[in-house]
Formats: structure tokens, sequence, C-alpha cells
């Protein structure tokens, strides 16, 4: 299973920055990723968004099979549109990975992840964040992605 689903927060700089350089790093491990900002695009026309276009792709796209839903759930709360996607993603496939660079608590004592997401044939990814300057970017982008492809042949290796 070499493509990756990427949901989560998609509408700032921050968050499209984000997503884009984890996808940087995904790609270099030989993953097609499929970018939600990017496949927003598809839905905007004449400066409108088919949001029950983009809807159903997103339905479509998270109970896709040969894709492997990886969602990022920082903050005090998940983005309820990447739960949605969750659930469609788990109960289609059995399968998600989900994600966390918050630092604010450890793996042990994680208070901020809903229950619901935490179903037995979901691996969560643990990894915070520690960005003070530019030149730590790269390396950190680099071991995230690494441990969404451990824990991706984890799930390749039940599956097969």
């Amino acid at each position: 299973m070499k493509r990756l689903y990427l949901a989560g927060r998609l509408f700032n700089a921050a968050e499209q920055l984000h997503n884009l350089m984890l996808e940087k790093f995904l790609k270099l491990l030989g993953y097609q990723v499929i970018l939600p900002q990017r496949e927003a695009l598809r839905f905007m026309h004449d400066g409108k968004l088919d949001l029950p276009g983009l809807v159903e792709d997103c339905r479509r796209t998270s109970a896709n099979p040969e894709n492997v839903y990886v969602g990022n759930i920082d903050g005090p709360d998940a983005d309820s549109g990447t739960c949605v996607e969750y659930g469609i993603a788990i109960q289609a496939t059995g399968r998600a990975i989900i994600y966390r660079t918050d630092f604010r608590t450890s793996e042990q004592h994680e208070l901020g992840v809903n229950g619901m997401l935490k179903l037995q044939t979901t691996r969560l990814v643990y990894h915070p964040s520690a960005l003070t300057d530019l030149a730590s970017v790269e390396d950190y982008y680099r071991s995230l992605a690494g441990k969404i492809h451990e824990i991706n042949e984890e799930l390749t290796e039940h599956v097969e």
C-alpha cells in the first residue's frame, strides 16, 4: 500500500505548508500522496466551491481500500472533517494511521485524543515538534514521514 491519503486541516498557510512538507518526505519514501488542499482545488469552479462534489470525493477517497488514511489530529480537538473521514476509512478499510505533533502532552498521558480515534485497527504516531529554527524543519519532517512509513509497513504486513 503505497498510496496515502493525508487528512487534516488545510485552511490556512501553516496547515497547508505542514501538509506540503510531510508530502515531500513521504514521496521520498516512495509514496503517492493524496493531498487534501490539492484535491479541493478540483472542486473550485468560477470562484465557487462545489461542496457536495468535494464531500463525495473525500468520502470516496477515505473509503478506497487502495489508500491508507493518515489523519492529523493536532489541536485541542481533532478537526471534525478529519474525524468523519477517519470513521469512513475505518469502516471501509479496517485501518488508519493518525498522528499528533503537539508537544503539550506525552504519549503516555495524552488527553487530547478522543477515545473514538483509538480503535484497535488504528495506529498512532506521536511525534511532538520543537521547531525553533528553519534548519531543523527538514529533519523533523523526514523523521515524521519515517515514523508513518514504519507504521504503514506494519499495517501492510497484517493485510497480506
